[in-house]
C-alpha cells in the first residue's frame, strides 16, 4: 500500500536561519577581535545509492536525489566554523534526513527506510591567502583538515512473506577518521568557489568514507552570502555476520542551497 510522505527538508533551515540573521546582526555591531565566525544554515537535498542490510538480509536501495518528493521524508542540516587569527579553526557539519525506498535485495523483497544521523567535526590549519594574478582583486585560501565523522544509522526494513512477514530493525552508531582539503577562490568582490575534498575511514571503523564538495557563493551582504553547490559522501560500512552482520556501502549526494552569515 503506497505511503504518504511529507518533504521538509527546508524546515530547519528556515528556523535557524531567523536565528542566524539576528545573530549575524548583533554580532556586526561588536569589534570581530581575533575570532571569525561562521553560520551557515543549507539543504542538502539528498539522495541514497548502494546496499544497506541487517541480521543476514541485503538490499539494494536507489532514491535519486530527482526524487525527492517520493524518497525524502525530511532533512535538517548546518555547518557551523570558527577561525583564530586567521590561521587555525574548527568546523562541525550536521546533517540529518530520513528517507526511504521500495527495495528489492537477494531472496527477498523489502520496503526499506533510513534514518541517518552524519556528523563532521574537523580542526584546520590555514597556510594563508595566495593573490591569484597581479591585479590585486582575487585570492584564495588553502585549509589541511583532520577530524572524525560520526555515523548513527537506524534501518528499518518490513518484511513480505519470504520471510514470514518480520521486520528488521537495527540501530548502529560508529565514528570514522577523517583527513583532507579546502580551497576557496574569491574573484573580485562578490563571487567565490569553495572546493572541499577528504578521505577516512582507514578500516578502523569502516573501510573507507570519503567525500566532495564543490560549492559557488554570491556576496549580497557584507555579512551574507548565498551558496549553490553539490556534496557526495561515501561509506563502505560492513561489521558482523550471520544474524549479527550490519552492512552499509552506500553513497549520499545531492545540491546544495544554502546561506552563510559571516561575523
Amino acid at each position: 500500500m503506497p505511503k504518504k510522505r511529507t518533504v521538509v527538508p527546508l524546515l530547519a533551515l528556515c528556523i535557524v536561519l531567523a536565528a542566524a540573521t539576528g545573530a549575524a546582526r548583533a554580532a556586526a555591531q561588536n569589534d570581530q577581535g581575533d575570532f571569525r565566525w561562521a553560520v551557515i544554515p543549507y539543504a542538502w537535498l539528498t539522495g541514497l545509492n548502494g546496499t544497506i542490510g541487517a541480521k543476514g538480509y541485503d538490499t539494494k536501495v536507489s532514491a535519486p536525489c530527482i526524487n525527492l518528493a517520493k524518497y525524502l521524508d525530511i532533512g535538517a542540516m548546518i555547518h557551523l566554523e570558527g577561525l583564530y587569527r586567521e590561521r587555525v579553526g574548527l568546523f562541525t557539519d550536521f546533517n540529518y534526513s530520513l528517507l526511504g525506498d521500495d527495495a528489492s535485495g537477494k531472496r527477498i523483497s523489502l520496503d526499506g527506510k533510513t534514518s541517518l544521523l552524519l556528523t563532521d567535526i574537523a580542526a584546520f590549519y590555514r597556510f594563508g591567502a595566495f593573490p591569484l594574478g597581479q591585479a590585486g582583486g582575487a585570492d584564495m585560501t588553502l585549509d589541511l583538515l583532520a577530524g572524525a565523522r560520526i555515523w548513527s544509522l537506524s534501518l528499518s526494513l518490513d518484511g513480505d512473506r519470504a520471510r514470514g512477514g518480520r521486520n528488521i530493525f537495527e540501530n548502529r552508531s560508529w565514528a570514522d577518521p577523517i583527513v583532507g582539503a579546502r580551497a576557496e577562490f574569491h574573484f573580485a568582490r562578490y563571487w567565490l568557489l569553495s572546493l572541499r575534498g577528504g578521505l577516512g575511514g582507514f578500516s578502523v571503523s569502516s573501510a573507507l568514507t570519503w567525500d566532495a564538495t564543490a560549492t559557488v557563493g554570491y556576496t549580497f551582504w557584507e555579512h551574507g552570502t548565498l551558496l549553490l553547490g553539490y556534496r557526495a559522501v561515501g561509506v563502505d560500512h560492513d561489521e558482523g555476520s550471520g544474524k549479527s552482520a550490519f552492512k552499509f556501502d552506500a553513497t549520499l549526494s545531492g545540491p546544495i542551497l544554502g546561506l552563510a552569515f559571516t561575523f
